[in-house]
């Protein structure tokens, strides 16, 4: 975190059950209705029957006779629902787990998943077939399925490698398959990909495999380097000192352009297919454009100040809004890309520094060592990884969550419930920014 803020300095830097219901209570109301229409029917007769009969007992008669009609309408439905609810929770042969996405794989390395094949039925499968359609990424390379006769309540196994030769996302479809009845699980996979982060303390920017092997400094001399954004040809960063510059280089680190200079205290830098987006951090000293929020064209020209009055840290942008944090409000905010219509997604947050975000979630990291996540359409924040030495720049891809942390110099990962946490890097110099290309 630089030292602008006002807050202490940091330490180095199916159709399923809702249907079911729905078709009791169906039942139920068509029970009832026979019931009152067997009671009608019944009435009359009763009266023809006794005309000494008491209104008081015929009334008890057509009551009895309704109760008794519609409890047996009542109990058809009840065991027509059980059917139903037993049919679509349970498939005569089912794999488990139903899909997976291997998620971003680094190209010329593999990724497993096994997957269980288990005869719901109570009769035994025809002999077995099994195979895959789609991308030829994926192969099988062990098989208890196929060729046998699959009795019921028993399983089989099938383990589905994905070996991507070449970057970018590709799906399939693994098969089992008898005479009368077959199971599918989906599969999708990510190949390739890049890390790039900025270590503040030596000034270089840098970038491994997503597997964070092949670690390779691509541009060096920087002055205190602390964000970092990626599109399908160049890297852009944020020099917080020296020039205050905005700068760009092709994705092997050829090619250094400065697109902003006296950028006073640039924190954040964000890119779309247009415009590269940044930051201005709230300075002590009171230099002019402090607290903004700006965007340059990517072709050159005019930069725009979109936003200000802010206490802005680092940027995310998708096709339609920019995402920032308000470092000592403690909230995650959003605004149109021209910057109107500020909103504020999450507040009462402690230290918000880096946010990151997908099709259906903003996340992002708190200096005291977490990284949380809440829905793009509102809803309750939720904490996803605790523990982290003061991370300063998230991002996510893939299905994956990237993030690094300056105190203790790691760029690590997680699934994006949180679960599974890897370090990819170690031994950095005080990494601020993050950013990753699928290529």
């Amino acid at each position: 975190m630089p030292p602008h803020t006002t807050t202490p300095a940091r330490a180095a830097p199916v159709i399923g059950a809702a249907t079911v219901n729905r078709s009791r209570s169906a039942l139920a109301r068509a029970g009832l209705a026979l019931g009152v229409l067997a009671a009608a029917a019944v009435g009359p007769v009763l009266a023809g029957a006794s005309q000494a009969a008491s209104r008081g007992a015929m009334r008890s008669l057509i009551r009895r006779a309704a109760v008794a009609a519609g409890v047996t309408a009542l109990v058809v439905g009840a065991s027509a629902g059980a059917a139903a609810a037993s049919t679509v929770a349970l498939r005569p042969l089912a794999f488990t787990p139903s899909g997976h996405n291997f998620g971003p794989v680094t190209v010329g390395r593999t990724a497993q998943q096994k997957f269980t094949l288990k005869n719901n039925s109570s009769t035994a499968t025809s002999r077995l077939t099994v195979g895959l359609a789609g991308s030829a990424r994926f192969s099988i390379t062990a098989d208890t399925c196929a060729g046998i006769r699959l009795q019921p309540g028993k399983t089989c196994t099938v383990t589905v490698r994905f070996a991507p030769t070449a970057t970018g996302a590709v799906t399939g479809t693994l098969k089992a398959a008898g005479t009368s009845r077959a199971a599918t699980a989906s599969l999708a996979g990510t190949g390739g990909g890049y890390l790039y982060w900025s270590n503040y303390q030596n000034g270089t920017i840098n970038r491994a495999n997503l597997d964070g092997t092949g670690v390779t400094t691509l541009v060096s001399g920087q002055n205190y380097p602390v964000a970092m954004a990626v599109d399908s040809s160049h890297i852009y960063w944020a020099d917080y000192f020296g020039g205050h510059t905005v700068s760009e280089a092709n994705l092997n680190g050829t090619g250094v352009t400065t697109l902003v200079s006296g950028a006073n205290y640039a924190v954040g830098v964000a890119v779309d297919s247009s415009h590269v987006y940044w930051s201005y951090a709230i300075d002590p000293s009171g230099q002019n454009n402090s607290g903004t929020i700006n965007e340059v064209p990517l072709a050159g020209g005019t930069a725009t100040t979109l936003l200000s009055g802010q206490n802005p840290e680092q940027l995310a942008v998708d096709g339609s809004h920019i995402y920032f944090v308000n470092y000592n409000t403690g909230t995650i905010d959003e605004a149109n890309l021209d910057g109107t219509g500020v909103t504020t997604l999450v507040s009462g947050q402690t230290d918000p520094i880096a946010v990151a975000v997908d099709s259906s979630h903003i996340y992002w990291a708190n200096y005291n060592g977490t990284i949380n996540s809440a829905p793009l359409t509102g809803g309750t924040a939720t904490t996803l990884v605790t523990g982290q030495s003061d991370p300063d720049a998230v991002a996510v891809y893939g299905g994956r969550l990237y993030w690094a942390n300056l105190g203790n110099g790691t760029i690590d990962e997680a699934n994006l419930n949180g679960t599974g946490v890897t370090t990819l890097a170690s031994g950095q110099a005080g990494p601020q920014g993050l950013a990753i290309s699928p290529s």
